[in-house]
């Protein structure tokens, strides 16, 4: 990953964490606009910084380094107390983002820019010496961090300083300054133990013995300096190591808040949260009034004409829910408070388990907003139940068919009724009548009028098996609608909780690859 993508992913990781959980920023933002900064500069140019604490001897080693007195050293400590910049180059860009006044120009290198700085102690009682001292280490590109003897140990170093470097191996060099007041058997023994506190701090990186007095490793610290101005890559091992070390320490403030890795997100099915709410909008109570209006209305298409009035009594139970004009309905007269309730903990509890593996802050807000939507929610459930499509104009063909037949059957009846009748009554009216052809024994007029009444009952009553056959499957699909409309508004309204869980997975995602990126 280059140095560029990095600084994009950083911005990008920052950028959801700051809407999110400001809290686990740390100094990212501090760091991407020092990036910034230092890229709009020379970048060839590489600054170096001598670090330690007082009386480690940098003010010496820098003027050893230099090859004459430039930094003022003294047995008076704090000796620097304010930081000191000697170049070899124009370099008043630098130095003044740097905000460094005092400046000396020297053949530093033999090839390429640089910039080395004596700082004041990290250790000073004064707070504005230290507080420049961590300004200035965080800011340059390599630093040199010069230990004594006697302090080599010192925790304030260690703890507050070489323990934070542990991605920033390639751009520190640890030096041990009077070496020449130990002797060989001693220096050995210090050495080891320097370096054995370094890989306690992650730092495994070699310890130069030096000695600005005598001049012992000058040469050797030189050499490596004008190394790694030469290769003109400690810029950006610098700020690479930077963003690892701040992209580590916002996934721990991220842990610190109970987030954990996006890999133990579980997937949390929604249904029963769309069943819960179809249940507290009515689904049951609206799936079983379309049953009874269709059999209901179907009745009074396809029962026995003069009966059919029987079937008109009483009002038909969609009208009577106010579903039948599609306007607000009335269906939550007829919903429990209870089940209600019910949806809003079933909400609550998907959201929960949704959410576990996400950071605390970022979990309540999701919460949050989703109680605010499942609110809005269950307001509206009347409206959306008055939307759906509850079948109350629904005419199927078997209807038509049996309303005629039935009719067929009325005509038959009647046909043969006034038949009979006027045979009945021929004599008297001295009508001339024939004689009606007959089946067997049976007169047509006979035939009609009972065949008739029979299959006017017969189909009556198979449209009755037919009504209840129908009514359960209008009740099954009607049911399935409303559940599937609300699976689809749980969707569109929960959707922000997947969205909350890609956003958080992504923020891992990036962080988790800026802890292994290497320019």
């Amino acid at each position: 990953m280059s140095l560029t993508e990095s600084i994009g992913d950083l911005h990008a990781a920052a950028e959801i964490a700051q809407e999110k959980i400001p809290g686990v920023l740390g100094e990212v933002p501090q760091l991407l606009d020092r990036a910034v900064r230092r890229r709009t500069m020379n970048t060839d140019a590489t600054v170096i910084a001598v670090a330690g604490p007082t009386g480690a001897g940098k003010s010496s080693l820098v003027n050893a380094l230099v090859g004459r007195p430039v930094s003022r050293a003294s047995a008076i400590r704090p000796t620097t107390a304010h930081a000191l910049a000697v170049t070899n180059f124009p370099a008043g860009e630098i130095l003044d983002w740097l905000a460094i006044t005092e400046r000396h120009e020297a053949p530093l290198t033999g090839a390429g820019s640089a910039i080395l700085i004596d700082l004041p102690d990290v250790d000073s009682t004064n707070f504005d010496h230290r507080q420049t001292a961590r300004r200035l280490t965080e800011l340059v590109d390599v630093v040199v961090w010069v230990l004594d003897p006697q302090k080599y140990a010192d925790a304030v170093v260690h703890e507050d300083y070489l323990a934070e470097l542990s991605e920033h191996a390639a751009t520190t060099i640890v030096v041990l300054n009077q070496a020449d007041k130990l002797d060989e058997d001693t220096l050995a023994d210090v050495l080891a133990d320097a370096r054995r506190l370094l890989r306690a701090d992650g730092l495994p990186t070699p310890v130069l013995p030096v000695s600005a007095a005598t001049g012992l490793g000058v040469d050797a610290l030189r050499a490596k300096l004008e190394d790694i101005v030469a290769e003109r890559v400690a810029s950006g091992e610098k700020l690479a190591a930077d963003i690892r070390t701040e992209s580590r320490n916002m996934l721990g403030r991220i842990h610190a808040d109970g987030g954990q890795a996006a890999a133990t997100a579980v997937d949390v099915p929604f249904e029963p949260v769309a069943s819960a709410l179809a249940i507290a909008a009515g689904a049951g109570v609206v799936a079983s009034a379309s049953a009874d209006s269709y059999q209901r209305r179907a009745r009074l298409a396809t029962g026995w004409p003069v009966t059919r009035w029987l079937a008109r009594r009483g009002i038909d139970p969609l009208k009577r829910l106010r579903l039948d004009t599609g306007g607000v309905s009335g269906v939550a007269d007829y919903v429990s408070p209870a089940q209600t309730a019910v949806a809003r903990g079933k909400i609550r509890a998907y959201v929960e388990e949704a959410t576990a593996h996400m950071p605390a802050q970022w979990a309540r807000q999701t919460r949050e907003e989703v109680d605010e939507r499942a609110e809005r929610l269950i307001g509206d459930l009347d409206t959306s139940i008055s939307s759906l499509d509850v079948e109350v104009r629904r005419v199927p063909a078997w209807w038509v068919l049996f309303n005629l037949l039935q009719w067929v059957a009325l005509a038959a009846v009647v046909a043969g009724g006034v038949w009979l009748a006027a045979l009945a009554f021929a004599d008297t009216l001295r009508l001339q009548l024939g004689e009606p052809p007959a089946w067997g024994i049976f007169p047509l007029p006979t035939l009609m009028l009972a065949g008739g009444l029979l299959a006017g009952w017969i189909l009556a009553g198979i449209g009755r098996l037919l009504a209840a056959r129908g009514a359960r499957r209008t009740c099954r699909r009607v049911l399935a609608r409303v559940n599937a409309a609300f699976a689809d508004k749980v969707r569109a309204e929960m959707s922000v909780v997947q969205d909350e869980r890609a956003a958080y997975a992504r923020l891992q995602e990036l962080l988790t690859g800026l802890t292994k990126a290497r320019p």
